[in-house]
Parts: C-alpha cells; structure tokens; sequence
C-alpha cells in the first residue's frame, strides 16, 4: 500500500527525507514533461522540475493544504517555466540542435521554428491563469488534475479552457502577420 500525498508532506515536514524522495519519485517524471512541453530545452526542463522540488522541500505546503501535492507543484513548476519563457523567449540551444539534424525540408523546418516561437510569444502575452491551463491541457493533465492545480472548482475547468484556447487563438492570428489563405492582414 503506497501512503498518501499527505502523509508523506507531513513525514515531510517532520524531517523524514525518505518521504520527500518518495514524492519526488512520484510527481518528477510529469513535472519535467509539463515543464519541457513549455520551454523545450530539456536541461532547463530538468533544472525548473528540480527546483520545484527544492521549493517543496524548504517550504512544504502548510497544514491543511495537503491534499493537493500534485497541484502545487504543477503550479510552481509552470510559473517557473512561465517565467524562464518570458526571460529568454528563445531557446536557441534547442532550435540549434534542431537545425543541426539536416532536415529534408528546410523550409519546413523553418516554417515550423517560427511557429513554435510564435506561439510561445502568444502565451507570454495571455495572463498566467489561461497561459498555464493551455500548457498543462496540453501536457495530457485530466481536468480534474488541471482544477487541482490552477485551485479551481472542476465544473469551471471546460468553459476556462475554452475562454484560453479562444484567447489564444485570436491572439496568435492577430500577431501571425498573415491570414488564413495566407495573405498579408489588412492592417499590413
């Protein structure tokens, strides 16, 4: 029988170091994938998910908070992400290593570079709550676990969603430069 997240944060903050290595077995794996999805660099992935951890550690979540581990770390390690995203915008090693493969198509390629970065400009323009629903939706989060972690009620969880996809998108065409068929805007 495997202990609670709870239990194990009360083990936690009695000192017990077995606890916490037990917690971050449980939730690193995900943690890292949320945060790599964002950042797409895998070392920064590594070291946001790790100092996540730290932050748990030095300051676990106070009594009464327990039953939702899982949501405060998904939060902390977006936020890090989050903010990690807005510092640098551009995450040249990974585009680089990605350049590096010699691609068919380079067109392709290139087309696809400047997506990614549009879109993670996008979601550095939409406020914290809609950026970091989008990410961890994306990332395979159940809306149950997403309610858990933005510490929201679960029947809000779709008409949110919906409001950040609708957000985005009207944001992400808007600042795309071209329309659908591929023209220049109006305003261009």
């Amino acid at each position: 029988m495997t202990a609670t997240d709870s239990l194990l944060l009360n083990r936690v903050r009695a000192g017990d170091r077995g606890s916490f290595d037990e917690l971050f077995l449980r939730y690193y794996s995900r943690i890292y994938d949320v945060v790599f999805r964002l950042t797409g660099d895998a070392a920064e992935a590594d070291d946001i998910a790790q100092e996540t951890f730290i932050r748990l550690y030095r300051h676990p979540l106070p009594p009464g908070r327990e039953h939702n581990v899982g949501g405060w770390l998904y939060r902390v390690a977006v936020n890090l992400g989050y903010n990690a995203l807005r510092a640098t915008r551009r995450r040249n090693t990974y585009e680089l290593a990605q350049e590096s493969a010699l691609p068919a198509d380079p067109e392709a390629v290139v087309t696809q570079h400047d997506e990614r970065d549009h879109a993670r400009a996008v979601l550095a323009e939409l406020p914290p709550q809609q950026a970091q629903l989008l990410m961890l939706r994306h990332a395979g989060l159940s809306y149950k676990e997403l309610a858990l972690a933005l510490d929201v009620a679960s029947t809000s969880i779709g008409t949110l969603l919906a409001r950040a996809e609708r957000a985005f998108e009207a944001r992400y065409r808007a600042t795309a430069g071209q329309d659908a068929t591929g023209g220049k805007n109006a305003h261009e």
